[in-house]
């Protein structure tokens, strides 16, 4: 079953397929995580497979999270494999291994989904998800072309930065692109407000949006993290810790959203020094309703995937049922 999205009544309707992202290493549903699917109508989970990422010490690719199913997927409900890339990986592979390096690709993932589903994924999609930049891009590229001899539905993730300057950045040769519209800003700087999401900033790159040459889908956030500093360095994402989480604690000096450690601690499992500053993002539901009415006035083609990122029940609890509900189906 599809949605609906229209803005208004002159505008085209476009099916929308109802869709999440798993991100986690252990595939094991919450109740309320099957429950949240159930009510949603969800049709598609992308799943991460495993990382493909450089061995410091090998200087060689390597396979990391590989994902340890715990149960099956729920029933009605079809399976993405998504491979996470690093870029890292990219600049220090040689382009005479690219084609040894998608074999091993392709071997992993038919492993994993055929011990996890059963069934070959034939002519299913998949994806890869790989921030490429100016440097790798001919490597990566090369990469898909190869990968898509084997499995001719292939989609890639592509960020805002590459959207809005395709002439530069290329347009990945593949079917589909999936168009991630969060991680905006600059997290390891302390001065940035919310790296994750905020309108006026997706407002900034979606301008050309209709004319980029690829059919796109669309990933919006549903997540919120802390951002941790010590003398003005990053030091570490809280994934799930939220103002609430810091609100009772009196060790903290609050302003706005940071918060500065008073005294030396252990917090979360991890040691805080005084002066260690925390910077709380979440990304309020106006703001994703708003964003995602943006966005749909610019995609051009009439099928898409919507998708939230991700699926957790510590998460998405930052959101009512009726809010995850009307983003799915906006009116």
């Amino acid at each position: 079953m599809t949605f609906v999205w229209a803005c208004n009544s002159s505008e085209i309707p476009k099916d929308v397929t109802p869709a999440f992202y798993y991100w986690k290493t252990v595939f094991q549903l919450s109740e309320n995580e099957v429950q949240i699917l159930t009510d949603n109508r969800i049709q598609k989970l992308y799943v991460k497979y495993f990382d493909v990422d450089l061995d410091e010490r090998t200087a060689k690719p390597t396979f990391k999270a590989v994902l340890i199913p715990k149960q099956k997927v729920p029933q009605g409900i079809s399976v993405v494999p998504v491979v996470y890339l690093t870029n890292q990986t990219l600049k220090w592979l040689e382009p005479r291994y690219l084609e040894d390096f998608a074999g091993k690709i392709v071997d992993k993932i038919d492993i994993v989904h055929k011990n996890w589903i059963g069934d070959p994924i034939g002519n299913n999609e998949i994806q890869i998800d790989c921030d490429w930049t100016l440097s790798t891009k001919k490597k990566y590229f090369t990469l898909l072309t190869i990968l898509r001899k084997k499995y001719p539905h292939i989609s890639v993730t592509i960020r805002l930065h590459q959207i809005k300057f395709p002439d530069k950045t290329g347009v990945p040769p593949v079917e589909r692109g999936m168009l991630m519209c969060y991680n905006m800003a600059d997290w390891k700087n302390e001065k940035t407000t919310n790296s994750i999401f905020t309108p006026d900033v997706l407002s900034q790159y979606i301008g050309e949006l209709s004319e980029y040459p690829l059919p796109l889908d669309l990933v919006m956030p549903a997540f919120h993290w802390t951002v941790g500093y010590r003398n003005h360095q990053f030091q570490y994402f809280l994934n799930a810790v939220s103002s609430k989480d810091f609100s009772n604690i009196s060790l903290f000096v609050r302003d706005k959203n940071r918060f500065v450690a008073q005294r030396d601690t252990t917090l979360w499992g991890i040691g805080i020094r005084k002066g260690d500053v925390f910077r709380t993002e979440e990304v309020a539901f106006d703001d994703l309703s708003k964003g995602c009415r943006l966005i749909k006035k610019k995609i051009s083609n009439q099928k898409l995937t919507f998708a939230l990122y991700h699926l957790d029940s510590e998460s998405l609890k930052t959101y009512t049922h009726e809010q995850i509900e009307e983003l799915y189906q906006p009116e």
